[in-house]
């Protein structure tokens, strides 16, 4: 218990600047009180907001571009959305009838990876008859790269290859905070103002 106090400090500590809009001068008993600063228990759960929106993980939309020749459109996200080096990666692709933009059965494509003149990764040419596949990379460092998908037949009849390219960038290998972290947090920092109300604790 000793260990954990210092820890929620400087949790508490660490959201005053974001707490500064949220003070309101008429409260008679605020919880927090570090050289002059003063926040009330509605700043504390301002701050846990803010941390908590920032905590949650972002998801970004497919990108659906048409191939080549129009005949299809591709939709194309990772997952996740924001890879990192050495980190498992979904390439996620699903093939869409233009007219109904509903996926497309019976598809034959192949998928490469490029970065810069360097192809690191490439697929046979593959058949699906679901229209929509999941191929799992790993990649192996930081930067821009391309994936173009090939589609080469539509319902068992072979067309010229038509593609759509689409561009990844790939972030630096950096610890995020997940769902749980946020909510431990969030415990954390609730706990400490129910005991500075009963206790009239001074942090």
């Amino acid at each position: 218990m000793s260990l954990f106090i210092p820890i929620l400090k400087k949790m508490i500590y660490s959201t005053l600047p974001l707490l500064h809009f949220f003070y309101i001068s008429q409260d008679p008993s605020p919880s927090v009180s570090r050289n002059g600063v003063k926040v009330s228990p509605i700043g504390l759960l301002g701050a846990l907001a803010i941390m908590t929106i920032l905590m949650v993980p972002a998801y970004a939309d497919p990108i659906v571009k048409p191939t080549s020749a129009g005949t299809l459109n591709i939709s194309f996200e990772t997952s996740p959305a924001t890879p990192n080096p050495g980190d498992q990666t979904e390439l996620k692709i699903s093939f869409l009838n233009k007219q109904s933009n509903t996926v497309q059965p019976h598809v034959d494509y192949k998928v490469s990876v490029t970065q810069g003149d360097n192809q690191v990764f490439g697929t046979p040419v593959t058949h699906t008859a679901e229209g929509a596949v999941s191929i799992p990379f790993q990649f192996q460092t930081a930067g821009t790269y391309q994936v173009t998908v090939e589609v080469q037949g539509i319902v068992f009849q072979p067309i010229p290859p038509e593609t759509a390219n689409f561009t990844i960038v790939v972030g630096p290998a950096v610890p995020e905070f997940g769902p749980v972290a946020g909510m431990i947090i969030a415990i954390s920092i609730v706990g400490v103002i129910i005991l500075s109300k009963r206790t009239r604790l001074r942090i």
